[in-house]
């Protein structure tokens, strides 16, 4: 977003209930917890899905920003439990299941919540946050980042593994990436976005910008990809692609951010 005001805001949530409605195959058709041969079938696919997906993602980055730049990666993993165990139990469970240490506890606007947080081995960072909803329900949210996605090459079997743990705890969990670097076209962020969008038709015959959003320092498009089947219901359209460049008008640069399915994270 890198937009000021209330604009921000409102789209920030926007975005966040549209990611709910993310239309899944892989890890959210999941069976129920307990019958772990499915489930294994189920967790290869999704697994193999998301990390064809950050192959893409590094692909486009790679193109569409400045030469040698650091390609940013946000990916979230995120979903719903209702499990029979108590939500500490439930959390306590699946931070152990990803390597977390000690989680933390607090009173989050009345409900319970965790968190807890590891750097791997070759950098990227990995967070559990976890807050119970009422009724019985809890809402989770797994985050891996990197500074820099080419030199952190374990980020994409810790994002599986990741997936895969909150299967294994009972959340069919949904995933959604965000890229972001230095663009390689500069000048108006408009002129930019369509300069990177030939990128993208190059890439993928059919695509089509389904909507769009700007302001002063932003312009982005959102976009039908035939052949991409993660994808966000959005009115009539199914989006599988986010294209953002926003102008840093303190380094007088344009960076580029690109979400599968779409962008969750300030651009």
């Amino acid at each position: 977003m890198g937009n000021k005001g209330q604009s921000k805001g409102i789209l920030v949530l926007v975005l966040a209930g549209i990611c709910a409605l993310m239309l899944l195959s892989g890890f959210r058709s999941a069976e129920p917890a307990g019958r772990s041969g499915v489930q294994s079938t189920v967790a290869s696919a999704g697994a193999g899905e998301l990390q064809e997906s950050l192959a893409l993602l590094t692909t486009l980055g790679g193109q569409a920003s400045a030469p040698g730049a650091p390609l940013r990666l946000v990916l979230k993993w995120q979903g719903e439990y209702s499990g029979a165990a108590s939500a500490e139990a439930a959390v306590q469970s699946l931070a152990t299941r990803l390597g977390l240490g000690e989680m933390s506890s607090a009173d989050d606007e009345g409900h319970r919540a965790w968190r807890s947080g590891a750097q791997l081995s070759g950098g990227t960072q990995i967070s559990l946050f976890w807050s119970e909803l009422g009724g019985g329900r809890s809402y989770c949210i797994v985050t891996l980042e990197t500074a820099d996605l080419l030199s952190s090459p374990e980020l994409p079997d810790a994002a599986a593994d990741a997936g895969r743990a909150m299967l294994q705890s009972g959340i069919a969990a949904e995933w959604n990436a965000s890229l972001q670097a230095p663009a390689k076209e500069q000048g108006g962020t408009q002129a930019a976005l369509l300069a990177t969008e030939r990128l993208l038709n190059a890439q993928f015959p059919g695509i089509q910008a389904e909507e769009s959003y700007a302001d002063v320092s932003t312009s982005s498009h959102s976009y039908s990809v035939p052949g991409l089947q993660r994808t966000v219901s959005s009115g009539s359209h199914s989006l599988a692609l986010q294209l953002a460049v926003h102008k840093n008008v303190n380094a007088d640069e344009n960076r580029i951010t690109l979400g599968m399915p779409l962008i969750t994270i300030e651009y």
